[in-house]
């Protein structure tokens, strides 16, 4: 019987069993607690209970199977090649493409940062079913997760117009990417939110994030940067330091006083109990099979009480009494100045109820902070493993005012490093998207292609970031003066890889790069970031010289929600002028 026709069968079984399933879940988790010594006199009961969970839970992978395999058949018939399984497991009998798909491929390793490097060959044809064609590149395929469930990858520019601009709002952030990001944002800030949602949050919050706005905090970031050499100097220049995590202490007391009119005290030994309950739930979100599960099934496997999981809540309900505090003191300071102050301020009338306004705080917390420590750190250790691009920095920098923000902006010499860190390391390397609804997008090598609601789309960022045809045969060095001769060009879906170098100068689309992701869904608080890392580089160049003992190529990253790395180890000197 073909799946068509099982499909007619379990369709309606399926879906009154899933039913069943998902209140049968919420109940045990419920009531199971307190007749667990009644229930263990009834053995019979126990046993009908577990046979009908699994039965259920049998066909609803069955159902879910059924579709996924309907998808995969009509993305294949429409031209988009599929990943090939190039180390099959024999202990699963040749299913793992429909048990486990490529999640548990040690190449590529859907949670490592060797992944976007990985990803490139495929995106150009190569270890793909289906694609013959050499004189052009697909820039899409399709590879597989749990129980067959297929995921397509994009990296099109034609296409992520259609995605990420022309219908954005069509294409929403899947629920397991909203469960991942929200363990730390919250499930109702701009980072997570999808539709009219988002546009009235975006409402709210754009205002916060303009120059009028920023610039007043332009003192207390440089304090904060000042406070933050002090502490460095406390240690022998002989000492490596461990930027890693000494970055994201500098940018936790500058969005604590900026954002949230909060001292986090992130440089002290102990810090405060909101920055201990935030490292402890940061330490929880690691992207193992069991984490991807959880998101996937949040409602059965994700409700587990696993040590972790009691981990991530102990430090989650400290936070949230924390910042419901912040935001009951800010509403008592009505000429405050922080971010939250203004929030506030814009929310005049509540268009964001209480929960709204917590968890958009938190996104000040968890995105404000995590990205820009990552970058920082990154550009701290790659200047030290580059002293002749240190050197040509520090002089830029040596008549440059810390305090006169318009000038520094537009250092040609600092924007390339920032710039280049952003695009071989940004922290968000890749994104999600789901197809709201059935639509069709336009692409450069299959024409249009029809996306069935609710598909899956990964945008692998970094991937797109070190594509060779793009950025030359360096991509994969970190070369700041690369940007001395690149033109970035706006326009939409133009497609330039037919005339990629022009007058000398190599043409990059905003589909080409883009860190803070683009269109209405770009990251919101871009000039917040991009103004840290300019005044914390500047002024960490300015005052020492850096060096490090760790290879080029040999830094190590914990890839999450963010890719963030973890041996940044870099010593520092005073210079002499200071």
């Amino acid at each position: 019987m073909g799946g068509n026709q099982l499909s007619l069968i379990l369709d309606p079984v399926v879906t009154t069993a899933h039913a069943l399933h998902a209140n049968a879940a919420a109940a045990l988790v419920t009531y199971v607690p307190q007749y667990q010594h009644a229930l263990t006199k009834v053995p019979k009961t126990r046993g009908v209970i577990a046979a009908s969970l699994a039965a259920v839970t049998a066909l609803w992978i069955a159902k879910q199977s059924i579709q996924q395999a309907r998808t995969a058949r009509k993305l294949r018939a429409q031209g988009v090649p599929e990943q090939i399984i190039l180390h099959p497991k024999w202990w699963l009998l040749g299913l793992q493409r429909y048990l486990i798909g490529h999640l548990l491929e040690p190449v590529p390793d859907m949670a490592g940062a060797i992944r976007s490097e990985q990803q490139i060959p495929l995106l150009h044809g190569k270890n793909v079913d289906g694609w013959d064609r050499t004189d052009q590149v697909p820039l899409i395929y399709m590879n597989r997760l749990f129980f067959g469930s297929p995921s397509l990858v994009v990296a099109d520019p034609k296409a992520l117009h259609a995605m990420l601009s022309a219908h954005s709002y069509t294409f929403i952030k899947p629920e397991t990417s909203i469960e991942a990001i929200g363990m730390v944002t919250g499930n109702l800030g701009m980072v997570t939110i999808n539709g009219d949602v988002h546009k009235r949050h975006r409402r709210i919050v754009n205002p916060l994030f303009n120059m009028k706005t920023l610039m007043p905090l332009l003192p207390v970031m440089i304090s904060s940067l000042d406070e933050f050499c002090a502490f460095l100097d406390t240690f022998p220049h002989s000492t490596s330091l461990p930027f890693h995590e000494m970055s994201g202490q500098l940018t936790l007391n500058v969005i604590g006083r900026t954002g949230m009119n909060y001292e986090f005290n992130a440089l002290a030994l102990e810090g405060t109990p909101i920055t201990r309950a935030y490292n402890e739930m940061q330490e929880v979100i690691e992207f193992t099979p069991w984490f991807l599960l959880c998101l996937m099934y949040p409602n059965t496997l994700g409700r587990i009480p696993t040590a972790s999981r009691r981990q991530f809540w102990r430090g989650h309900r400290v936070m949230i009494a924390a910042i419901k505090d912040m935001l009951t003191r800010a509403r008592a300071e009505p000429n405050g100045t922080s971010l939250i102050h203004e929030l506030i301020r814009q929310n005049e009338g509540n268009a964001l109820n209480e929960y709204e306004l917590v968890c958009e705080t938190q996104t000040f917390l968890g995105a404000g902070h995590e990205t820009t420590s990552s970058s920082l750190a990154m550009a701290v250790l790659l200047l030290a493993q580059f002293p002749d691009v240190q050197d040509n920095l520090a002089k830029e920098l040596a008549a440059v005012d810390l305090g006169d923000y318009e000038t520094l902006s537009k250092l040609p010499r600092l924007n390339s490093v920032i710039n280049e860190t952003m695009r071989l390391f940004p922290p968000g390397n890749l994104t999600f998207r789901e197809a709201g609804a059935d639509i069709t997008v336009p692409t450069t090598a299959l024409g249009p292609l029809a996306l069935p609601k609710g598909l899956e789309i990964e945008i692998p960022i970094r991937a797109i970031h070190m594509d060779t045809s793009i950025w030359g045969p360096d991509a994969m060095e970190w070369n700041p003066q690369r940007w001395d001769t690149i033109d970035l060009v706006q326009g939409g879906n133009m497609d330039l890889s037919a005339n990629r170098i022009v007058n000398g100068r190599r043409q990059i689309g905003p589909y080409d790069y883009f860190p803070f992701l683009v269109g209405p869904r770009g990251c919101i608080g871009r000039q917040f970031a991009v103004m840290e890392l300019r005044l914390f580089i500047a002024g960490l160049v300015r005052r020492y010289k850096l060096a490090t003992d760790l290879p080029v190529g040999g830094e190590d990253f914990h890839v999450a929600i963010t890719m963030r790395p973890t041996n940044a180890w870099v010593r520092v000197e005073r210079r002499a002028q200071e």
